[in-house]
């Protein structure tokens, strides 16, 4: 534009807009916290439940997996119920924002709930920690005690070496075996679990040894050799079916607990999303009435 002569430049319009970052911490920690307080309570309470499955006595209690696959669907179920609570009050109580299309506003309140399962992750950890989970804490405990309480009332020896060895050496005569004749043949059948059988010389020494220590016949000593020997593979053989048993479910657990998390963070982002649909309904309707 120009005036007597002189050009004068008209500086362009500048729109304020609002600086604020799109997320708002305010929501999401109190959905977080809502989050652990649900997700604490239901854990207590699902303690209950696995302490009133155990039962000192094995025909009334329930088996190991009825209990890993309560314990595993009432963690799904205690992550999706904390964190959708969590999420859609998060979604619900965001400030809404009016420069942004229906999809972008879905996208906003999603992340608000992803973050919701995030930060009540990190206070679950933190909780669980504290002496403020410690009544939880107690009581999974306490199922963890009974269940090793019932194992110890059903089977008081430990050591199925041990016992073998008392059914070899029984004595019958006047000469009970020497402490030095127990671990000779302690370490005989050791070595001959380990080598999956044993040795006809050592077999042969051992019954000749029982024979003229117990005063019975050779062959009634080679019998009770082969008995105990047959005990103590056994023996071994549950141990390692017990301990492969356990790899498995250490597996399963891993994984039953990487999925809940996911399901928890897809459980968050969806209620967050419907917290928002129902925010802005209402924002709409009061705005028309």
């Amino acid at each position: 534009m120009a005036m007597s002569g002189t050009d004068v430049t008209v500086a362009p319009v500048i729109v304020n807009k609002d600086s604020r970052s799109y997320l708002q911490w305010g929501p999401i920690i109190g959905g977080a916290v809502i989050a652990t307080a649900i997700s604490t309570i239901l854990t207590v309470f699902g303690s209950g439940i696995g302490l009133s499955m155990v039962s000192a006595d094995f025909e009334r209690s329930s088996s190991a997996t009825a209990l890993a696959v309560a314990g595993a669907l009432w963690a799904l179920w205690v992550m999706v119920s904390a964190t959708c609570a969590g999420g859609y009050l998060a979604g619900r109580m965001r400030q809404p924002s009016f420069d942004a299309d229906l999809e972008e506003r879905k996208v906003r309140d999603a992340t608000h709930g992803l973050l919701v399962w995030a930060t009540g992750a990190l206070l679950i950890a933190f909780v669980a920690t504290s002496s403020v989970f410690g009544v939880a804490k107690t009581a999974a405990s306490g199922l963890a005690s009974a269940t090793s309480g019932a194992a110890s009332l059903v089977s008081q020896h430990v050591d199925p070496l041990a016992m073998a060895l008392d059914n070899v050496m029984r004595a019958t005569g006047q000469q009970p075996p020497t402490a030095q004749e127990r671990d000779e043949a302690s370490r005989i059948f050791v070595n001959s679990l380990a080598n999956g059988r044993i040795e006809q010389s050592d077999r042969d020494y051992l019954a000749s040894r029982l024979a003229a220590r117990s005063n019975i016949s050779e062959q009634d000593a080679q019998k009770r050799i082969d008995a105990a020997y047959a005990r103590l593979a056994q023996a071994k053989e549950t141990a390692k079916q017990a301990a492969e048993r356990a790899r498995k479910i250490a597996v399963l657990t891993a994984f039953l607990t990487a999925a809940a998390l996911l399901v928890g963070a897809a459980a968050a982002s969806w209620a967050a999303t419907l917290g928002g649909e129902h925010r802005d309904e209402n924002l709409r309707v009061g705005a028309g009435s």
